[in-house]
This record gives structure tokens, C-alpha cells and sequence, in this order.
């Protein structure tokens, strides 16, 4: 009987000492707290602008993103890439999303672009050169 109970009691000590140690090795998925720049628009041969990091604010759907946006000069346009981590019912899960956006201003100071419209949502994405900080800004379409 008595060896039954210290195997018994070894069981749940190594298990909960195992989970213990697996959560230490899980890391939380966390937004990182700003855009890293890559300002290329002065290269004549690949002239671009790249801005990789998480989008922040108080009324976002989903908290924990990572976007990466290349801006290239020759088209005029600007490719935006997006990830999600989002809850079902199941648990978490991925979703992944792409636009393109068409340059409207670009000087020393900012790049402006605009999505088309979309389901009439108009997006807009603003690049402040000197700030290093991208936003994106959706406004209902009005009929």
C-alpha cells in the first residue's frame, strides 16, 4: 500500500513540476510597440519604403497583429500584409490579410495611400517619414 501511495504522489509531483516547466518555455504572443523603418525612397535603382510592427489602439477587433508594408516608388503603390491572432470557439487561430494601396502623395515628409473602396469602407494609410509611424484609418462610404 505504502509504495503505491508514494508512486501515486510522485505522479502528480513530476506532473505539475513538467507543466511548470513547459509554461516557462511557452512565450505569450505580445504586439511589439512600434513600426521599424526601412526608408529607401533616395535608391534610383529600388527606391521603397518598409514598415514592419503591430498596429495599437483602444478599438482594435484583434489585439495581437504583426504588419509588414512595402511602399515602392516605381508603382506607386504599397502592399500591405497583415496577421491576426484571433479567438473561436476552439481557441486561437490565424487569419491572415492583403491590400494594395494606390500612392497619392509622397515627399520628403509623408507617403499617403488609398485602398479601394471596399464594401464602402475607405482605407487610407499614412507613412510620417520623420516620425517613423504609419497609420491606417477606415471611414464609412456614405450612398
Amino acid at each position: 500500500m505504502m509504495p503505491t501511495l508514494w508512486l501515486l504522489l510522485g505522479s502528480v509531483i513530476g506532473g505539475v513540476a513538467g507543466w511548470y516547466a513547459h509554461g516557462l518555455t511557452v512565450q505569450d504572443v505580445r504586439a511589439s510597440t512600434n513600426f521599424s523603418f526601412n526608408d529607401n525612397l533616395a535608391d534610383r535603382q529600388a527606391a521603397y519604403l518598409s514598415a514592419t510592427g503591430s498596429w495599437r489602439g483602444g478599438d482594435l477587433a484583434n489585439k495581437i497583429n504583426t504588419v509588414q508594408i512595402v511602399s515602392w516608388a516605381s508603382d506607386m503603390n504599397c502592399d500591405l500584409k497583415q496577421a491576426d491572432v484571433v479567438s473561436l470557439s476552439g481557441g486561437p487561430s490565424l487569419d491572415v490579410y492583403s491590400k494594395s494601396f494606390r500612392v497619392k502623395k509622397l515627399d520628403a515628409e509623408s507617403i499617403v495611400a488609398e485602398g479601394l473602396p471596399d464594401l464602402c469602407i475607405r482605407q487610407t494609410l499614412t507613412f510620417d517619414r520623420v516620425a517613423k509611424a504609419v497609420t491606417l484609418v477606415r471611414t464609412k462610404e456614405t450612398a
